[in-house]
């Protein structure tokens, strides 16, 4: 009777009969088995089929075992150099099986060998393989859900910086214009509370990398000139502390894409907030949003962030979007670096890109490029018109 398949084995002896026989008690017992009787041939079949375990003998014409095992455990291809060997050889000296062990076997059986001896050992160490293969991928699960709350954990925290900034500057406004005595006090414990908020989370947002597989949330159908609009209200207080003009400018001023709603709002926030940050009193920023379509039907989206603020040097841009790199014309104590670099894991992971433009002490361009599925002739036509909104101080 035919077991159900163990696992996939590869044989490799010039001895054929050997070969055959091997395979055939290996068959029986469950397992596919893959044949070869030299060494070239079985590395071609181990670069094609992959088998779980290779049970090589050293002595074999054009490719010897020694070498076929360095091969193994210099592949680049992970699931090769993580297959179990066994050796098999007619030569009985201790350092001969001590070699075959450092350069990679797991096991080594001396000819002439018991057949019950090399299924037992071979079984052992599919085992083991098996063992192995579990705990890395659950270490690998865990690590990706450990790193993705932590992230998460930081974004919400990062996310929560704006709206408390909003209101101690709110409160602060209100503090001037306020004579009565008590709730002059309330307001300014709550400007005061703010701070003190929006320091502590400062400290929780130290540079980490950015996990991969993290979001995977379906998109759907968002209307961005709504979205950059939403982001705007909620940084309008911190605008109009600072005296900063703001201009939205929507050509088309109607237009849905597929997005991730949550985190490109995150990115969004980021980008702004970043802009409102380095750029001075009485400053201007400008958010264009614009849309290009070839004739073949293929589209782009522009979301534009213009300031006039300290700009970046030539340095800095280069590692700008790095979360461990903090630029030398960054204010002091400002921020922790975290929000460009998750800006450009947003826009990855909606297959678009991030460009820069800056110059020192004249301010800097962010460009957000976002692809975009094919229009109609009557929806190219209205790409022409333009709506635009300006928030001033």
């Amino acid at each position: 009777m035919i077991l159900q398949e163990k696992g996939k084995i590869l044989i490799v002896d010039d001895e054929r009969d050997l070969v055959e026989m091997l395979a055939y008690h290996f068959e029986r017992r469950g397992y596919q088995t893959l044949k070869a009787f030299d060494g070239q041939e079985a590395w071609e079949k181990i670069e094609s089929e992959v088998p779980d375990l290779l049970i090589l003998d050293l002595m074999m014409p054009h490719l010897d075992g020694w070498e076929l095992c360095r091969l193994i455990r210099r592949s680049h291809k992970e699931p090769i150099k993580q297959m179990a060997i066994l050796m098999l050889t007619a030569r009985a000296m201790t350092e001969d099986k001590i070699y075959g062990l450092e350069i990679g076997a797991d096991d080594y059986l001396t000819k002439p060998f018991s057949l019950n001896e090399l299924i037992l050992r071979t079984e052992k160490l599919m085992e083991k393989k098996g063992v192995m293969l579990h705990l890395q991928k659950e270490v690998e699960r865990l690590h990706s859900t450990l790193e993705a709350k932590e992230w998460s954990l930081k974004q919400i925290a990062h996310d929560l910086k704006s709206p408390l900034i909003s209101i101690g500057f709110s409160a602060k406004r209100l503090l001037r214009r306020e004579p009565n005595e008590d709730l002059s006090k309330t307001l300014k414990t709550i400007f005061e509370s703010s701070l003190h908020l929006t320091r502590w989370i400062d400290e929780a947002l130290f540079p980490h990398p950015l996990a991969e597989n993290i979001w995977q949330d379906q998109k759907r159908e968002v209307e961005v000139r709504s979205l950059i609009q939403q982001v705007l209200d909620l940084l309008k207080e911190i605008a109009s502390e600072k005296n900063i003009e703001i201009q939205f400018h929507a050509s088309p001023p109607y237009l849905k894409i597929p997005l991730q709603e949550p985190l490109m709002q995150r990115a969004l926030m980021n980008l702004l907030a970043n802009a409102l940050k380095y750029t001075p009193r009485g400053g201007k920023i400008e958010i264009t949003l614009k849309q290009y379509v070839s004739l073949r039907g293929t589209g782009v989206l522009e979301i534009s962030v213009k300031d006039n603020g300290i700009g970046i040097s030539g340095d800095d841009l280069e590692r700008i979007f790095d979360p461990s790199y903090r630029g030398k014309n960054a204010f002091e104590g400002e921020g922790k670096g975290i929000g460009l670099p998750f800006v450009k894991k947003v826009i990855d992971l909606h297959g678009g890109r991030i460009l820069v433009q800056s110059e020192l002490s004249k301010g800097s361009i962010f460009s957000i490029l976002l692809p975009i599925q094919s229009t109609s002739v009557e929806e190219r036509k209205e790409f022409s018109s333009e709506e635009t909104s300006i928030l001033k101080p």
